[in-house]
């Protein structure tokens, strides 16, 4: 009986987890319908929002396939590096078969990497267009054409969704304050670049309703949360140059891609472009400073039990003691 119960609580979980998948991926296909100038829904509404759950249940699909499937092919190399951690290290061994379990670790992370890139480029642009093309052949009112306008929908999906996804992680006692903080990375960047519209004269939207504008910049936020890195470096404030630096390239890349979106987003000069990726850095800065704390505190070793029997006991001793 407990057997069953707890298959039953499993199943519920990976179906509530696909739905959720699912609401996140939706969320994404309906703020790139609203956004990229190429991928429009006509319609009822009814009907608009049966495309959209369509269409997202199709990439949710795609890209969990995708993911299960290179799992499943990593999984004995994952688990023979493991093994091999876990073995008596042979201090008397070469080097190279005392660091091979690592290296092959650091093999399989970078392997992981580079397919979530590839999955990143690939599948959700090619899923997306795969859904909207099946919706339009039975009849429903969709429409995705052009090469950088499925690219940049299939951004905006991952995208959205993830922020999406981390929205509804804010409802789970285990992941509620990590959830939080990753949230507050991405209003505080948007919050960033609203300044930097504000500050900066070189900065700007198109014209647009306030709510489309709001949206725009959410989605240049999630984008630019998207290929999220860390750096330590020993010299003081180069890391912190190297990031800008990085920002600029990945904020000049957005601003290219929302060519094909509107509202667009335009950046003249490199001097603005610097300065507003400088704004989002440094508004950002509250959310990276709870992040170390939080990941300092994990860190942290567990406190020393007291000692049960302390010198001063006052019990007799001998000589050796």
């Amino acid at each position: 009986m407990t057997a069953n119960t707890g298959l039953g609580h499993g199943r519920t979980g990976k179906a509530a987890a696909a739905v959720l998948r699912s609401a996140s991926v939706a969320a994404g296909v309906a703020a790139a319908a609203l956004l990229v100038v190429d991928f429009r829904l006509t319609g009822p509404t009814g009907r608009q929002v049966l495309v959209v759950a369509l269409t997202a249940a199709f990439v949710s699909a795609c890209t969990g396939a995708t993911s299960s499937l290179t799992a499943l092919m990593m999984r004995p190399s994952l688990r023979r590096a493991q093994g091999l951690l876990a073995e008596e290290p042979d201090l008397w061994g070469s080097d190279r078969e005392f660091f091979a379990p690592m290296r092959r670790l650091m093999f399989l992370g970078v392997l992981q990497a580079l397919v979530d890139l590839l999955v990143l480029l690939t599948v959700y642009p090619l899923a997306l267009w795969a859904g909207v093309r099946i919706c339009a052949a039975v009849g429903l009112p969709a429409r995705l054409t052009g090469l950088w306008p499925v690219f940049l929908s299939g951004l905006l999906v991952a995208a959205v969704a993830t922020t999406a996804a981390t929205f509804f992680a804010l409802f789970r006692r285990r992941t509620g304050r990590a959830a939080a903080r990753s949230l507050a990375a991405v209003l505080l960047n948007a919050a960033g670049l609203a300044l930097a519209l504000l500050v900066l004269d070189g900065v700007h939207l198109d014209a647009a309703p306030g709510w489309r504008q709001a949206l725009a910049l959410c989605a240049v936020a999630s984008l630019f949360m998207l290929p999220r890195i860390t750096l330590s470096l020993p010299v003081p404030g180069i890391a912190s140059i190297v990031l800008v630096a990085y920002h600029c390239l990945l904020l000049w890349l957005i601003c290219a891609a929302f060519a094909f979106a509107d509202p667009g987003l335009h950046i003249d000069g490199f001097r603005q472009l610097a300065g507003a990726a400088a704004i989002m850095w440094a508004a950002e800065w509250p959310a990276r400073l709870a992040v170390r704390r939080a990941q300092g505190a994990a860190a942290r070793p567990a406190p020393l039990l007291p000692d049960p029997f302390p010198p001063d006991h006052g019990f007799p001793t001998g000589p050796l003691y």
